[in-house]
């Protein structure tokens, strides 16, 4: 009994680990990531559920498979959180308050890559994640943030896909579903 407590208390420690504070972790970036970079990739694997196209640079530690199984998860989960119709959201064109249209996921191609990675988006020189709307593609770093590594930041970015805006204007909209102020206790145990 007395293990089982040291063990709650431990998984709600590791739970409640804000992201932010270990966003600015001293990791050397891996180099600049562009939408041409990112565009220039293979995309070659697909996601089981919604058919997204992926590519995985060297040095992801995961395997390929759970890869493609945490990118279909996490965005069933973004979906059925932010939208009333749910998850099957990711399967049709979804028209944004302001009228744009936003094609099935299945148009959406995922660069993943192991680490953050210097970037060119306003505010930021280093990026674990960016969408790239003009291409529809999604980068987003495995690793290079203690405690958050299972692509924490993959949520937030489809934030951006389905309406939030790249200065964050209108963040507080997304913040229940984009999970990136604390890690989710799935993390732990992925």
């Amino acid at each position: 009994m007395k293990y089982l407590s040291v063990l709650f208390v431990s998984i709600f420690i590791l739970a409640s680990i804000s992201c932010d504070s270990l966003d600015n972790v001293e990791v050397d970036p891996d180099p600049l990531i562009t939408a041409e970079i990112a565009d220039s990739q293979n995309y070659d694997l697909i996601t089981p559920v919604y058919g997204m196209r992926v590519s995985i640079k060297n040095g992801v530690d995961r395997n390929d498979q759970d890869v493609l199984d945490i990118l279909d998860r996490r965005a069933t989960q973004f979906l059925d959180c932010q939208f009333a119709e749910g998850s099957q959201l990711g399967f049709e064109e979804v028209m944004l308050a302001n009228g744009t249209i936003v094609p099935p996921l299945s148009d959406l191609r995922v660069f993943v890559v192991p680490n953050r990675y210097k970037c060119d988006v306003p505010g930021a020189s280093v990026c674990n994640g960016t969408y790239f709307g003009g291409v529809d593609i999604v980068t987003v770093a495995e690793g290079g943030f203690l405690g958050c590594d299972v692509f924490l930041p993959w949520k937030h970015e489809l934030g951006h896909r389905y309406g939030m805006d790249a200065n964050h204007s209108n963040q507080s909209d997304f913040q229940a579903c984009i999970g990136d102020s604390n890690c989710d206790i799935g993390d732990i145990f992925d």
